[in-house]
């Protein structure tokens, strides 16, 4: 009876740990090397999802190295959104259950204040993610 309840609580401990891994987890930036671009829009990503890929990248290839350790790349895809807007500008990014799928969501609120900063956002998401509505 003891080894039961053992066996039960192990196995709802495992899956409260499975539970617990965000689907979307974001890659702090403030210290990578980041070329930010002359052009780029909020709420519109740019999506690296090889090693290869990411070393082209024309804002993350200094940083290449360092992101490169902190994603799998067999198992997860960068999502990379890089602007200049307000310093108020808000991007968040969020993954909810649609049929089985992963869908990625963009939420974006700009900034009221006339101040112009370069924005960059990086998160690592499941490969099979997509985005949606």
């Amino acid at each position: 009876m003891r080894t039961c309840a053992i066996l039960a609580l192990s196995l709802f401990a495992a899956a409260a740990r499975a539970e617990d891994k965000p689907v979307v987890r974001e890659i702090p930036t403030a210290d990578l090397k980041v070329t930010f671009p002359e052009q780029g829009k909020a709420g519109v990503p740019t999506v690296i999802e090889t090693a290869d890929d990411l070393a082209k990248s024309p804002v993350l290839k200094d940083a290449a190295e360092a992101v490169a350790k902190l994603v799998d790349f067999k198992t997860e895809k960068l999502v990379l959104f890089a602007w200049a807007g307000s310093g108020q500008d808000k991007l968040a990014l969020t993954a909810k259950e649609v049929d089985k799928k992963t869908v990625l969501v963009t939420e974006y609120a700009p900034g009221r204040t006339r101040d112009l900063r370069q924005h960059v956002k990086l998160y690592a998401v499941p490969k099979a993610a997509a985005f949606g509505k």
